[in-house]
C-alpha cells in the first residue's frame, strides 16, 4: 500500500549511476505522489559544492567511490535537517547500524522493492526513521564481536589514506589541509585502536581489517 499523498518533497539523489537516478524518479511519480527528484549528483563533492538548495529528502549510495565514509557524509546532512535515505548493498550489519548512528534516517537495500525506497523516503520527510524488514532482520541477526570504534575524525583521515591503492600522508594531509603530522597522529590513534597484544599493525594489515569490520569499502 502507498504511503498517504503528502506534500511536495524535493529529492536528490547522489550516485554514480545517472541511470538509476531517473529510474528512482519514475517510480517515486508513481508509489509517492507529490514527490520529485529535483537533481542527481554523481559523487560526494560534486554536491557539496553545487549551488543549488538544500533538498528535503537525500538518497545517498553507500558505495560512492571516493574514499570518504558515509558516516561522515551523513554526519554532515544531520545538521542542515535534511530527511537522509541511505542506499546499499551491504549486509554487514555493524557497518549499517553506523550509517543509522551517524544521523541516517534510513537504510535501504539495493535489492529491497522500489516501494521501500518510497515509505523510507516519506519516513524522511517527516524526520521518522525507518528500518525496512530486510535490515531488521540483519540487526537482529548481528552477532559479530565488538569492533574498534574511531573517531569520524579519524575515520575520514585514516580512509584517505587507505583508499584505493593507498595514499601517502603527505598527500592525505594536503588533502585535508592539515600538518603531516596530525594525519600521522590519527593514523596512529587507528592502528593502536587495531594493534593485538601492543604488536605494530601495518598499513595492508590495517586496511584488510578496517574493510573487514565494515568502517571502509573495498
Amino acid at each position: 500500500m502507498a504511503p498517504a499523498r503528502p506534500r511536495r518533497i524535493r529529492i536528490h539523489v547522489v550516485h554514480e549511476s545517472r541511470m538509476l537516478a531517473e529510474a528512482i524518479s519514475v517510480k517515486l511519480k508513481t508509489l509517492l505522489p507529490g514527490s520529485s527528484v529535483d537533481g542527481w549528483t554523481k559523487s560526494w563533492h560534486v554536491y557539496t559544492n553545487r549551488d543549488q538548495s538544500v533538498a528535503d529528502v537525500v538518497i545517498l549510495y553507500n558505495e560512492l567511490g571516493n574514499g570518504s565514509p558515509t558516516p561522515a557524509k551523513v554526519s554532515a546532512l544531520a545538521p542542515q535537517g535534511t530527511g537522509i535515505v541511505v542506499l546499499g548493498s551491504t549486509t554487514y550489519a555493524p557497518a549499517i547500524r553506523r550509517v543509522l548512528d551517524a544521523g541516517a534516517h534510513s537504510y535501504v537495500l539495493l535489492t529491497e522493492p522500489t516501494d521501500v525506497i518510497a515509505a523510507a523516503v516519506a519516513a524522511a520527510f517527516r524526520n521518522e526513521e525507518f528500518i525496512s524488514g530486510e535490515v531488521q532482520k540483519l540487526l537482529a541477526d548481528d552477532t559479530a564481536e565488538a569492533v574498534p570504534q574511531l573517531t569520524l575524525r579519524e575515520l575520514e583521515i585514516v580512509s584517505a589514506y587507505l583508499s584505493g591503492s593507498g595514499s601517502s600522508v603527505p598527500e592525505t594531509a594536503a588533502q585535508f589541509g592539515l600538518s603531516a603530522e596530525t594525519v600521522r597522529t590519527h593514523i596512529s590513534h587507528a592502528r593502536r585502536k587495531y594493534a593485538s597484544g601492543g604488536e605494530p599493525i601495518t598499513k595492508m594489515e590495517l586496511r584488510r581489517r578496517m574493510i573487514h569490520d565494515g568502517w571502509i569499502l573495498q
